[in-house]
């Protein structure tokens, strides 16, 4: 398994660091296990700091006004975690807590913000980085306005085989994991699944979902 600073120095923005630099800033972080939905910041908290992931996985999401989560985005293994707050010192308008059990390190903005000041390559990569999730954040919306439910759940089931690999993939999302990266509830999500079945596009057990019709999936993503 590879270092923690070498895994560091190969990221977007501390990939313009010297190995040094990162190693050093190993030592000064502070370093966190987490529990499955233990939190390191609420939504509303000042919460000035980077977060390195470095194992497991954290979940970034919204509580909308009548207190249903919306899960925008997941943090993955070797991705670092620019708080809002770091940049303008106003409330967080998300949370972010462990999906599973996670490995983090944080950094407070008093360690990080001189080290960006002498590395201005690396504040540049900064700068495209808070531009790409923009862009992100643009299709998670878009995606809730203008496509239905069925759809969205498609593209999620899409992307968990992709990234898992092969035609099954292990049910570590709970229905109401599902309902809020969809924007749904458990229900929908629930009758959804057992349609899909019914209609040999795929099978459902306690432990996996098996896919059987690829191109039935991906034709209702593309035809939204």
């Amino acid at each position: 398994m590879r270092q923690p600073a070498t895994k560091l120095s190969q990221i977007k923005v501390f990939d313009k660091l010297p190995q040094t630099v990162c190693h050093t800033l190993i030592e000064q972080a502070r370093y966190y296990q987490l529990q499955p939905d233990e939190f390191l910041f609420h939504q509303g908290d000042v919460w000035p700091h980077v977060v390195f992931l470095a194992s497991g996985e954290l979940r970034w999401a919204m509580l909308s006004v009548s207190s249903r989560e919306h899960v925008l985005f997941m943090v993955r293994p070797d991705e670092v975690f620019w708080a809002h707050s770091f940049f303008d010192d106003q409330p967080m308008p998300t949370s972010l807590m462990a999906a599973k059990k996670a490995e983090v390190y944080v950094w407070p903005r008093d360690i990080i913000l001189p080290v960006l000041f002498k590395h201005p390559e690396a504040m540049w990569q900064v700068t495209k980085i808070q531009v790409d999730t923009m862009r992100r954040a643009r299709e998670v919306i878009y995606g809730l306005a203008f496509r239905p439910v069925a759809t969205r759940l498609a593209d999620l089931l899409l992307n968990s085989f992709y990234e898992q690999g092969g035609t099954a993939v292990e049910r570590d999302l709970t229905l109401s994991d599902i309902a809020a990266i969809v924007a749904s509830s458990p229900e929908v999500v629930c009758r959804l699944l057992h349609q899909f079945q019914a209609d040999g596009i795929l099978e459902v057990t306690r432990a996996y979902i098996t896919l059987h019709d690829r191109d039935a999936l991906t034709h209702m993503v593309e035809a939204a």
